[in-house]
């Protein structure tokens, strides 16, 4: 806009344009004109600004500049006055002629002093100019004291020329000035050179004393000043190991850890050889520059220099630095030394703390533990400790601040691998509640071709054992899941190994990391189960997959026990029953939470199977006829009380199979559970699945027992006390269950008062014995419901409730196939709970009627067959067992 006004052409704009659009280019121009004026004022103003700071500064320079010129010229009167006193007495009071005759004596010498002031300062500025190279070499030599040395000699010469610098010769001879400020900077370079040594990581005794000396010659320090520079560079040099990257490639952080701790320690030894005052290596240095040999100065000249040492003055030739008596009381090192550890104390707490955070595995840990223990062997500071009167152990650098910082991180890195190994395995399990599938009883028993093991040691090391798993219904995923899981703890428990194999860490330090597991791997299940719980989870699908991968960790994750029950190779720093009581109590927890989703599932499965729902409500003649199973004619013979000699025979009917719809409740009970839980029921959900169908069962059995038609017909309440007694014998109800127990026997007594007693006391015994033989039938029909160890060769009935973990119980007529915890868990025998095709629970029990009609006209010879192929199965399924297992028959127990 600006360059197109500029070469704006007046006399074409007057000629193209008109008097509206001229008029508008004139206010553009005002305006760009009234811009670049207030542009020049704000210039003006800022330069106007400076100018008069910079006239403020100048006129202040102006004063002191006076001052100092008034100052100096009265330095110089003083001066003037105090040679005129020295002068005294000392005046030429002479005769003339005596006068001149000395006048002419003294000419020539002075001739002569004149002379050798030439030669004498030709030598000392030959001496300048040679200095700074000879300078430069001790510095790159790291000979700092002899490059001190060099520049105080420079220094000294360059004062003496300086006093002699009015002189016509020196007024002819500048150089003298201009090489001083060339030698002026070796004081900041010598003393950047000594920090920056000072700064390294390893340095030894003889440059530490050189740096010392170098620093009390060229700052004219004290000692304590000189030891508290050293211990502050010290510091840093502690501080920069703990970074990266030290020069051009980066350094590990085991590198890192043991840089610094050698830095503390050579530190320490440091002291000890250099400032201890009986017999230190900076005292006998000190003591030898100060003696009458030590060689002066101008010896460390070149040769061709020291030749010329005859022409120099004897203050500038036999020059050589003193040193002040070092003094080094007790309090002060004291003092010096405390600040020096406190500083330390401050950087470990920040600075080594974060690289400590970095070390990612127990290797680098036992790494770093060998070399500091093998350093530390060497090394005893506690005469050091009581002579400078400082705490105990205060100089043990790698007990007091590396060794806890170890441990933390050791505990860290276990809490860190378990927390990690927990979350996947959470994030897995909630994964598949969300969107997996449970397995269907078809795929779970499946038969497969990994099943059958290729001896009996592949079959007791298989892990996971696939038949135990599907009893348990562990699929696929869920072994996957554990394995994972698995593997994380076999990682925490190879580094653990590594740990506890080191010789130098102490047999308590060792017992406490192995209780610290111990209590990391509780917190974090019960951190898992606490989640868990928290997802309130209420559909049977997700309450089975929660429950089944959790109990499935304690089965088949091995390396989980290792962490509570310490293998044989940790016992021997701790007690050999260290951990025998935490095991079971962990799977005690886990088993109580499970069981919670257990009485979720058992609740869903019944309240979708309610006998209110499946069974008759009441008793009518077409419910008798349609729901009571035939009876059995049982004929009695008597004596006639009249004619002994006469028997009398009565008939009488006695139910020998529950109700059919009883038997068809449990059937499609036991359909749904299959449905369900294709699974194993543990033991203790089972007492508890049992215990909630019974008082269901109970109820509704009260209802009837109560109704009109119970009351008034003998032969329903027979049928309804044959049911109760059945129910009892089949479920093995003692009185270790008292409830239960109770109500069976309160409602049997109100049955039996329906009942006429005569007849019940001919009853009794066919009853009894009609209930045993129908449990008997129907026990492997419904052994999913009824417990393993209901019947044994007596018949005789051991109660669930024994059964106080999730775990199935031994059975000494059936395998182990799997082991493992608290827990072990036996393969039961597996009932036969669908019906062949095309037959109801109905045709079944009319079926079972007439099998029993014709059992009781069973000839020998039928039994005799039935009894050998029943031998014939039994040898059949031995065989099949033990080609199984790969063992010989006569393992097997005889049935």
């Amino acid at each position: 806009m600006t360059a197109s006004l500029l070469n704006l052409n007046v006399d074409t704009l007057f000629e193209q344009n008109n008097v509206s659009e001229i008029d508008a280019v004139h206010k553009k121009i005002q305006t760009v004109v009234e811009n670049k004026r207030e542009e020049l004022r704000t210039q003006v103003g800022e330069r106007y600004r400076d100018l008069l700071k910079a006239a403020d500064t100048i006129a202040a320079m102006q004063t002191s500049a006076g001052t100092l010129i008034e100052q100096v010229h009265h330095v110089q009167e003083n001066c003037r006055k105090l040679n005129e006193q020295q002068l005294l007495g000392f005046k030429d009071t002479l005769s003339p002629p005596a006068q001149n005759t000395i006048l002419e004596g003294h000419g020539t010498r002075s001739k002569n002093k004149k002379l050798q002031n030439y030669y004498s300062c030709m030598v000392q500025i030959k001496l300048l100019t040679s200095l700074p190279e000879l300078i430069w070499t001790h510095i790159d030599n790291e000979h700092f004291y002899a490059a001190t040395e060099l520049f105080i000699f420079s220094r000294h010469i360059s004062t003496g020329l300086q006093l002699d610098g009015q002189s016509e010769l020196m007024q002819k001879l500048p150089v003298a000035a201009k090489q001083w400020e060339i030698l002026r900077p070796f004081h900041l370079t010598i003393k950047q050179a000594i920090m920056s040594v000072l700064e390294r990581e390893t340095i030894n005794s003889d440059v530490a004393v050189d740096c010392l000396q170098s620093l009390l010659l060229l700052d004219k320090c004290d000692l304590v000043s000189a030891i508290k520079t050293f211990l502050h560079l010290r510091a840093t040099a502690f501080l920069n190991s703990l970074e990266s990257k030290t020069g051009k490639e980066p350094r590990r952080v085991k590198e890192r850890i043991l840089a610094s701790l050698g830095i503390l320690n050579d530190t320490i030894e440091l002291i000890e050889k250099c400032l201890l005052e009986n017999g230190g290596l900076l005292f006998s240095r000190i003591k030898d520059c100060n003696s009458s040999a030590w060689t002066p100065s101008i010896n460390r000249m070149e040769s061709s220099e020291r030749q010329l040492a005859y022409l120099l003055p004897d203050i500038i030739a036999n020059f050589k630095p003193q040193f002040d008596d070092p003094k080094l009381e007790v309090h002060q090192m004291s003092a010096a030394l405390q600040q020096f550890l406190d500083k330390i104390d401050s950087l470990a707490s920040k600075q080594l703390e974060q690289i400590f955070a970095l070390v990612s595995n127990m290797q680098t840990i036992q790494d770093i533990k060998s070399t500091a223990s093998a350093t530390q062997e060497r090394l005893n500071f506690n005469h050091l400790e009581q002579y400078w009167n400082l705490k105990a152990s205060q100089l043990d650098f790698y007990g007091m601040k590396y060794t806890p910082l170890i441990h933390k991180r050791i505990r860290e890195i276990i809490r860190n691998s378990w927390s990690l190994a927990m979350t996947k395995t959470y994030e897995k399990v909630l994964q598949q509640v969300e969107t997996g599938q449970l397995p269907v009883a078809e795929q779970i028993w499946r038969e497969q071709s990994e099943d059958l093991p290729l001896s009996l040691a592949a079959a007791l090391n298989d892990q996971p054992k696939r038949l135990a798993n599907r009893t348990k219904g562990y699929d696929s995923s869920t072994i996957d899941v554990c394995k994972q899981f698995d593997s994380y703890l076999a990682d925490i428990v190879k580094e653990m190994n590594v740990l506890l194999q080191e010789q130098t860490t102490k047999s308590e330090d060792k017992l406490e990391l192995i209780q610290f597991l111990r209590e990391t791997a509780q917190e974090q299940i019960t951190q898992y189960l606490g989640r868990l719980k928290s997802l309130k989870l209420k559909e049977r699908r997700t309450l089975l997959q929660a429950l089944s991968n959790t109990l499935a960790l304690v089965e088949l994750c091995p390396n989980l026990k290792l962490c509570f029950c310490p293998p044989s190779s940790w016992r021997q720093w701790s007690a050999n029953s260290m951990g025998l009581e935490h095991w079971p109590r962990l799977c005690g927890l886990i088993e109580d939470e499970m069981f919670q989703f257990w009485l979720l599932v058992i609740d869903n499965v019944l309240s979708a199977n309610s006998c209110k729902d499946k069974m008759p409500k009441a008793m009518n003649h077409e419910v008798v006829l349609r729901d009571f199973p035939l009876w059995q004619s049982q004929t009695l013979e008597q004596r006639d009380e009249d004619d002994p000699a006469e028997r009398v025979q009565s008939t009488i009917r006695i139910p020998i199979q529950p109700r059919l719809s009883l038997q068809t409740y449990l059937h499609d009970l036991i359909h749904s559970l299959n449905q369900a839980v294709p699974q194993t029921l543990p033991p203790k959900v089972l007492q508890a699945f049992n215990q909630k169908l019974l008082s269901e069962l109970l109820s509704h059995y009260e209802s009837l027992s109560t109704s009109d038609c119970a009351k008034s017909s003998q032969n329903i309440s027979l049928q309804l006390y044959f049911d109760l007694k059945f129910l009892e014998r089949l479920f093995g109800i003692t009185r270790e269950e008292r409830s239960l127990y109770d109500r069976f026997h309160s409602l049997q007594l109100s049955l039996k008062d329906c009942i006429d007693p005569f007849d019940f006391e001919l009853f009794a015994e066919h009853i009894s014995t009609h209930v045993a033989r129908s449990s008997n039938r129907l026990h492997g029909e419904f052994g999913v419901l009824t417990p393993n160890s209901v019947q044994n060769q007596k018949n005789s009935i051991i109660s669930p409730s024994n059964s106080s973990s999730l775990a199935h119980e031994a059975d000494p007529n059936v395998l182990c196939l799997s082991s493992s915890g608290s827990t072990s868990l036996w393969f039961p025998l597996l009932p036969i709970v669908v019906p062949p095709q095309g037959l109801t629970a109905p045709t079944m029990a009319a079926e079972r009627k007439t099998e029993l009609m014709e059992s009781e006209k069973t000839t020998p010879t039928r039994k005799t067959a039935t009894t050998t192929r029943k031998s014939e199965g039994t040898n059949k399924s031995k065989s099949s067992a033990a080609s199984f297992f790969g063992m010989s028959q006569e393992w097997f127990r005889s049935s």
